[in-house]
């Protein structure tokens, strides 16, 4: 069961009673090298404070993700300023934490490349979505929208696929909360990307 709390229009929370974000036990903290180590299961695995969590999405979850990662992806066929990634890939951000962005973008200059190119990503980000699933623990995904944009990531969109909004984040400060037939745009990291909200879904 689970609640959800709307306080004005750009201020967005949700409790939840119940949270599906299980752990996978390790010797000792966990490291980068666990992480290559875990089964190939669809799931997606992060390194959070020592610890490997495991979180899997359901159906919806993955149909919003994929037609995000669509959207950018068609925006760059004609604007190659970078390239979009889906939720299996990791990315080692500067506190040693690894996360799993549902969609990330990242432009050119830090695309890796060489045996760079099969390990993680070591550079942070332009642009991370997030999309909510009803077993995530808002405080968990508080935490680590926090860490994005700590660790210089410029714009995070946080996707809640049931009543169909999108929250953007260019800062803790600087947010705004869009639906419908809003438009959400890609500022200064991805220019002249523009869609409806309900694109999204």
């Amino acid at each position: 069961m689970l609640s959800r709390r709307w306080v004005g229009d750009d201020d967005y929370s949700v409790n939840f009673e119940w949270d599906k974000m299980a752990h996978m036990d390790t010797k000792g903290p966990a490291t980068i090298d666990d992480l290559y180590n875990v089964p190939e299961d669809g799931r997606k695995y992060e390194l959070v404070d020592g610890e490997i969590l495991v979180s899997p999405g359901g159906f919806r979850h993955g149909q919003v993700s994929v037609q995000i990662g669509y959207l950018i992806k068609r925006f760059l066929e004609g604007s190659p300023i970078g390239v979009v990634c889906g939720a299996d890939l990791g990315i080692i951000f500067p506190n040693g934490n690894l996360r799993s962005p549902d969609v990330t973008f990242v432009r050119n200059e830090k695309v890796p490349a060489g045996e760079a190119a099969e390990r993680f990503l070591e550079a942070v980000p332009d642009l991370v979505v997030e999309v909510l699933s009803p077993g995530d623990h808002m405080r968990h995904v508080a935490d680590k929208i926090g860490e994005f944009l700590e660790s210089g990531v410029c714009l995070v969109w946080l996707v809640d696929p049931q009543p169909e909004t999108v929250t953007v984040y260019r800062s803790l400060t600087d947010t705004r909360q869009l639906r419908g037939d809003d438009l959400i745009d890609g500022n200064s990291v991805l220019p002249g990307f523009k869609a409806k909200v309900s694109d999204f879904f």
